[in-house]
């Protein structure tokens, strides 16, 4: 009787412990994918920036600068993990790697500069849509990166004129795909390492974690 008294005891432990496990994945999944928020005065202006950074851009939006950090400390409460914060933010426009491959030689970085104004990427209105998150697991090593996803479609202008441009100029346009770069915002990253990720393409259905709420 004892022994099964035991036994029955033990079955409860372990369906109580089974229990709490789910209820505490549940909750923390549901803390991850609750809205983000931001202030609707901390998403404009943009500027317009060609200097080297961690990104690897060539041409680059600088956001204001009240906008990433308060994001970075939404994904680190969150997420209770040690992660890095790009210095300084910015969303590439062109990387380093683009311009080199298919622009140097054939279009000016004046007239890049000049496309990407006479797009309005300054004066768009970036919307938010969600908060990205990709994860890859390598050997020895889990890297992961969160980044803002907007809606920008002076950011998809703007490539596809650089590609028209660099037809007419006679360069290779198949070296240039407008679409492999996406509007994002990187935000934080496990690891240092940012200019790993580009260039970043964002498949919303897979990438998007969860949604902003703008206030």
């Amino acid at each position: 009787m004892t022994r099964r008294s035991a036994l029955i005891k033990a079955v409860v432990g372990l369906t109580a412990a089974g229990l709490l496990a789910v209820l505490f994945l549940r909750s923390a999944q549901s803390a991850r994918e609750a809205p983000f928020t931001v202030e609707r005065g901390h998403l404009t202006p943009w500027t317009l920036v060609r200097e080297p950074d961690t990104l690897g851009s060539w041409l680059a939006l600088r956001p204001p600068a009240d906008l990433a950090p308060p994001l970075g400390r939404q994904v680190f409460t969150r997420g209770g993990q040690s992660v890095n914060y790009p210095n300084p933010s910015a969303m590439p426009v062109v990387l380093q790697t683009e311009f080199d491959r298919a622009l140097a030689g054939t279009l000016m970085p004046d007239a890049v500069m000049n496309i990407a104004r006479a797009a309005g990427l300054e004066s768009a209105a970036f919307e938010p849509r969600c908060m990205g998150y990709r994860r890859i697991s390598e050997p020895g090593a889990t890297r992961g990166v969160y980044f803002m996803v907007f809606d920008a479609p002076a950011f998809g202008q703007f490539r596809q004129q650089v590609s028209e441009e660099l037809r007419r100029a006679g360069g290779d346009a198949s070296l240039f795909d407008p679409a492999a770069l996406s509007p994002v915002l990187l935000i934080a990253a496990l690891d240092e390492n940012f200019s790993r990720w580009m260039p970043l393409r964002v498949n919303p259905d897979a990438d998007c974690l969860a949604p902003f709420e703008v206030q």
